[in-house]
């Protein structure tokens, strides 16, 4: 029997039309708010990953030669390639908002709700510093998980600056600090006490006190970011959000961000966690050779998915299905004109019992059976069988 490679899933029937609506409905959530769509090839030069994200990346990689030598790489993220794009086209106006939504590899060790393929849905502003625009990424993301019917999660904000100002008050060395934003990054799973203790090799008992404090809310170093994190508060209330956490053991993307930094964390059982996050990473373009302002935000589509399917299914979809047919002339005719007036329409082609016809339809949740017989055709009536409801109507043909 073949198998099917670690990691990846197959998606069929119900589960795979449900993941196309997820996807619509972001990508019109999207789109409502000014992002335009971008596309970008699935394999790429190994070395734009390895140069712009760092050697140690590769380990992370799906990467192989092509038949001429060349190392490539299945793009692991959408960031880099996306960079790429807007860094080489100088035609484009600035700000320039962009979407992308498509499916990224990596190889990391699987678990429940971690993959090696998934879905990134990404979206991002290149071209401005203006706070308004940090806003407008996370109100678009907000408006997304409204419109799939997603509403208990609060959204946590920091900023890299507060950070930075963190390390520098603890007067800690480059290394140090980012061990320390490591650890930090383990909060949610551990707790704080942990981390301190974890810590406690690193640090003199004076600064952990201090680190006690700044985890804890007490103690806020002096920072423009914290500036850039109120302007972003005040902001957010003109779309209407107020669910609303500073948080300031929030790290995201160690040598990534460096400004304001956010999660959308569901706070309901089983799928407490984040389901979005993102942030201001203007510093990355320099990798590029260019100086361009960027603050993005990305739907974690994967974990979206498993809050939505445990929804309860419509039991069946307005779909037709036009069965026991004895007249194949008609029965194409009548599926041409229901498919030109919107509708969707499976034809029953096997020559099969009624009985065996309607299971047919039960069995793939087809609402409506379309049944077209030479005895109701010569009275002019088609007769419709409403699945869910066990009712059957007679309807003229020509009003069909």
């Amino acid at each position: 029997m073949a198998e099917r490679v670690k990691g990846v899933r197959d998606f069929i029937g119900r589960e795979a039309s449900l993941r196309l609506e997820v996807i619509n409905k972001i990508r019109d959530s999207y789109e409502r708010f000014g992002f335009e769509p971008m596309e970008t090839p699935i394999i790429e030069y190994l070395s734009l990953f390895t140069d712009k994200s760092g050697p140690e990346i590769e380990n992370q990689l799906y990467s192989f030669s092509d038949k001429k030598g060349e190392k490539l790489a299945l793009r692991p993220e959408h960031t880099i390639s996306k960079l790429r794009v807007v860094a080489n086209d100088k035609s484009l106006v600035k700000p320039f908002k962009a979407y992308i939504i498509g499916n990224v590899w990596r190889y990391e060790d699987t678990a429940k709700g971690r993959y090696r393929e998934f879905v990134q849905a990404d979206i991002d502003v290149y071209g401005s510093n203006s706070i308004r625009y940090d806003a407008d990424v996370i109100g678009c993301i907000d408006f997304a998980f409204k419109n799939l019917g997603i509403s208990k999660y609060k959204i946590h904000i920091n900023n890299r600056k507060i950070l930075q100002s963190l390390i520098d008050e603890l007067e800690l060395q480059q290394v140090d600090g980012l061990t320390v934003l490591r650890e930090m990054d383990k909060i949610d799973k551990i707790g704080v006490d942990s981390v301190l203790k974890n810590l406690s090799s690193l640090m003199g008992q004076d600064k952990l006190e201090k680190l006690s404090d700044y985890l804890k809310g007490k103690f806020n170093p002096e920072s423009k970011g914290q500036q850039e994190v109120n302007e972003l508060v005040e902001y957010l209330k003109d779309y209407g959000i107020s669910n609303v956490v500073i948080d300031n053991a929030l790290v995201r993307g160690i040598a990534y961000y460096d400004g304001n930094i956010f999660e959308f964390i569901h706070e309901d059982d089983p799928y407490k966690g984040t389901i979005a996050g993102g942030g201001r990473y203007d510093m990355l373009s320099q990798k590029f050779d260019v100086e361009m302002p960027i603050v993005g935000g990305s739907i974690g589509f994967d974990r979206v998915m498993e809050i939505i399917k445990e929804r309860p299914f419509e039991d069946y979809t307005n779909k037709y299905c036009i069965v026991n047919i004895d007249k194949m002339d008609k029965a194409m005719e009548i599926g041409r004109r229901l498919r030109e007036k919107g509708l969707a329409v499976d034809i029953l082609f096997d020559r099969v019992s009624l009985s065996k016809a309607l299971d047919y339809c039960n069995s793939k949740k087809i609402r409506y059976a379309v049944i077209v017989g030479s005895k109701d055709l010569e009275k002019g009536e088609i007769t419709i069988r409403d699945l869910k409801e066990k009712k059957d109507s007679k309807v003229r043909e020509d009003q069909l």
